[in-house]
């Protein structure tokens, strides 16, 4: 599962090494080539929670598969697209196929384990975005050497062998142990009762906007202070392997006794702090640290906001669900924050700072409502 969504996620690390490849290639500047990422959020962004109610309909492992499936189909498809419009398309259903793996997965990780391990288990679970974005920012030198179609095409392939594995790997859930769903409705009133999968829901949204804001533009900030595409990807990379050393730092804190919501709103700050800099700093080497630094930190926020989530709903068949709801915000930022700031970066860098600053502080005091 694990390696299933390290992969999904790669499909999103490879946008921003091969950004101004793409630009070039179709005409896009850098708002529009921006879109690659931004996209691949669109269809969670409109309907994660319904997404998640589906899932938890059919079943975890189905939704699973059904996502992988899509996801690697999709893949192909934008390696191979003619034109942006077409490549535009192929991104919003790789997102699609993204959305269903994710919004399966933790229910089937946190079931996996003993209660006392849970925690470091979704800490683990969380490492699946950034350590995914660090392998499709490490395809930059295979972009620099056989063009971006080649490094998509390998992805695509990488992505279907994960889909493999789940399907022979992942057990079925025995013959008559699931419960019947719950109606919709009763679904819904029961997850806005809950109210704390809302708050969960907006530290992670604000999280994103502020994780995107480095990872979907380090490489084009270093370029434009004079780095090699290559290294300006590898050091995105080394950003986002940071992070999820702060995923699994979480893990073990809270596997230690730590408060989740602590770590969520101390990941939050360390952001916020650390990732405008990214944007005011004009040595290349300072860039890189702080990006590293600020992400690293970060990393506590969405490993303790996954293992939040199964204890904020009161029933189990909610979990689905109340994910889908958590990637519809978190989507839905991962959607406007790009276009946002590549339009700022656009006119002038620092300008980017402002936006990482207002999400830093909304992701701090969304994360102090979760330690009540």
């Amino acid at each position: 599962m694990l390696a299933g969504g390290i992969l999904g996620a790669a499909q999103i690390g490879k946008v921003p090494a091969a950004m101004t490849t793409i630009g070039a290639e179709f005409g896009l500047g850098l708002t529009g080539a921006a879109l690659l990422v931004s996209l691949f959020a669109l269809m969670a962004a409109i309907g994660g929670l319904g997404i998640g109610l589906a899932a938890a309909r059919i079943g975890p492992r189905r939704a699973l598969l059904a996502g992988l499936a899509l996801g690697t189909l999709a893949a192909l498809a934008a390696a191979l697209a003619p034109t942006a419009p077409l490549l535009l398309l192929a991104r919003v259903a790789e997102g699609a196929g993204f959305l269903l793996l994710v919004v399966a997965a933790p229910g089937l990780v946190s079931a996996s384990v003993a209660p006392r391990d849970r925690g470091l288990a979704m800490g683990l679970w969380g490492t699946y975005m950034p350590a995914g974005i660090a392998l499709g920012l490490l395809s930059a030198p295979l972009v620099e050497a056989q063009g971006w179609r080649a490094a998509w095409m390998a992805l695509a392939l990488l992505l279907g062998l994960a889909a493999l594995l789940c399907w022979l790997l992942v057990p079925a859930a025995p013959a008559g142990s699931a419960a019947p769903a719950a109606p919709i409705a009763a679904q819904l009133r029961a997850l806005m009762a809950a109210r704390r999968p809302l708050r969960i829901a907006t530290a992670f949204a604000t999280y994103n906007a502020l994780y995107f804001g480095i990872a979907a533009f380090l490489p084009a900030r270093l370029e434009a202070l004079g780095a090699a595409t290559g290294g300006a990807g590898a050091a995105a990379a080394l950003a986002a392997l940071a992070n999820a050393g702060g995923n699994l730092a979480a893990g073990l804190l809270m596997r230690r006794g730590a408060a989740p919501a602590g770590l969520a709103m101390a990941g939050a700050l360390g952001m916020a702090v650390c990732g405008s800099a990214v944007y005011l700093v004009p040595l290349p080497a300072a860039v890189v640290v702080l990006a590293i630094a600020a992400c690293g930190i970060g990393g506590l926020l969405p490993a303790s906001c996954f293992a939040l989530l199964p204890r904020s709903v009161p029933d189990a068949a909610l979990v689905a669900p109340a994910v889908g709801l958590v990637m519809q915000g978190n989507n839905l930022a991962q959607l406007l924050a790009p276009p946002l700031i590549g339009a700022l970066a656009g006119q002038a860098w620092a300008l980017a700072a402002l936006p990482m600053l207002l999400a830093g502080l909304a992701a701090t005091l969304a994360g102090r409502s979760l330690r009540r």
